[in-house]
């Protein structure tokens, strides 16, 4: 049952109960009233019946004027009639009603409490109407008492469902607060709290993963810096002593340039993880996007007798920031151009289908081994020896590619073709 549902119920529980209750004490408390009426009323009918035998007519006349408006009950015969002319009026609901001793209950919550004349034939009756005003009421404080009672109890066992449930969750980010991310909380049912509990157990484990991550990257970034850093400090030292400090320095210049390529790749990753790479977004003509990618990749390629070959295709726009696509897709292109082999070609095309557009870019090379192909968008991540440090960099550009592509609503998938070779897939939504 849904949370909602509980504290619906719950007050519903509680306005049933209240009217049971009043019910119930109203019934007992207009018992007590019937049951002191009746007892009044017998009391008069064995005076009014030895007045009746004794005095005839006269006499029981006298005592019921001699009665107060209040106290005075009705004298009827079996037809409802009264015999006195002065009751004619006031029996006037009873004629043409049989008349018989008993408690009879009329319309309006009326109560008629009717006694039968010890010893008088033909018999007669003496009846008195009860109204609710006439009832015995309680008092307004035990009213009150018991209302308090009923809300109390029902909403301290609502209070005390909806608290246990809520200290578990408390309890376990204080847990998580201290620093112990393995904490996690088991709540049953269906409701909104234990829905609650799902998306608490789900954030925990994202935060645990996260951090791992984190603290992965950095000791990742601590071991790749260490290489170009005892390299640059050995180019200083031999400049130092070198006979030709131009080619000394050029060495040192060149690690320079790989620390801060390295530098900039962990801060652009960085940035787009945390979100601080604001996306840029407007309308990005991906074809003619791809035309320049491959346009400046061709150009490094001729070196090397490599080419890149995009297959024809129809302009498709696609909302995101046309620097980071252009980033992304370019690190698979020139990934792709430095594995396959010499005189061969890596080649692109596009797909449209329910709404997202995929860039399928195949190169020829090695390949990459099956259980290194989820983690290929990772950081820092080498795969085989075809794919070593010297060739593949420090593993950061198809890190960038694969969070570029999720921060627009997109993936990237590796996986080996059949004949050879890798292939990546990149899928944008189009809208």
């Amino acid at each position: 049952m849904s949370l909602f549902l509980r504290i619906f119920v719950s007050f519903w529980l509680a306005a049933i109960l209240l009217a049971g209750s009043f019910f119930l004490l109203g019934r007992y408390s207009s018992n007590e009233a019937i049951e002191r009426a009746e007892a009044v009323l017998e009391a008069q009918a064995e005076v009014v019946a030895t007045l009746w035998l004794e005095g005839g007519h006269h006499a029981t006349r006298r005592w019921f004027f001699q009665q107060g408006r209040l106290q005075r009950p009705l004298l009827l015969d079996e037809q409802g009639v009264s015999p006195f002319k002065r009751h004619r009026g006031q029996s006037k609901p009873w004629r043409h009603r049989p008349v018989t001793a008993g408690i009879k209950h009329l319309k309006f919550g009326r109560v008629a409490v009717i006694v039968a004349l010890p010893g008088v034939s033909p018999p007669l009756y003496l009846v008195r109407q009860l109204d609710l005003g006439h009832m015995q009421r309680l008092p307004l404080i035990v009213w009150v008492v018991i209302a308090v009672l009923i809300i109390g109890l029902v909403s301290y066992m609502l209070a005390t469902v909806l608290s246990r449930r809520i200290k578990q969750l408390r309890s376990a980010a204080q847990v998580i607060a201290g620093g112990d991310l393995s904490a996690r909380v088991t709540i049953a049912g269906g409701d909104e709290i234990s829905a609650l509990a799902g998306d608490f157990n789900l954030m925990a484990q994202r935060i645990s993963e996260m951090i791992a991550s984190q603290q992965q990257l950095v000791s990742d970034v601590s071991h790749e810096l260490r290489s170009p850093l005892a390299r640059l400090r050995i180019a200083l030292e031999l400049a130092e002593r070198a006979e030709d400090p131009a080619l000394a320095l050029s060495r040192v210049e060149k690690e320079a340039d790989e620390l801060e390529r390295l530098v900039t790749g962990l801060l652009s990753l960085a940035r787009i993880e945390s979100g601080q790479s604001l996306l840029e977004r407007q309308a990005v003509p991906i074809c003619e996007l791809l035309k320049s990618i491959v346009a400046d990749a061709n150009f490094e390629g001729v070196v090397h007798q490599r080419s890149v070959l995009l297959e024809p295709c129809d302009e498709v726009m696609v909302m995101g920031d046309p620097l980071l696509l252009h980033s992304a897709i370019e690190n698979v292109v020139r990934n792709a151009l430095s594995y396959t082999p010499k005189a061969s070609n890596v080649l692109i095309h596009l797909q449209q289908a329910e709404g997202e557009l995929k860039i399928i870019i195949d190169d020829q090379g090695p390949g990459v081994p099956e259980d290194a192909l989820a983690r290929l968008f990772e950081p820092f991540t080498r795969v085989a020896k075809a794919r070593d440090r010297d060739s593949g960099g420090y593993g950061l550009g198809l890190a960038i590619t694969g969070r570029t592509l999720v921060a627009h609503g997109g993936a990237a998938l590796a996986e080996n073709r059949p004949g050879g070779g890798l292939r990546v897939t990149l899928t944008l939504p189009i809208k």
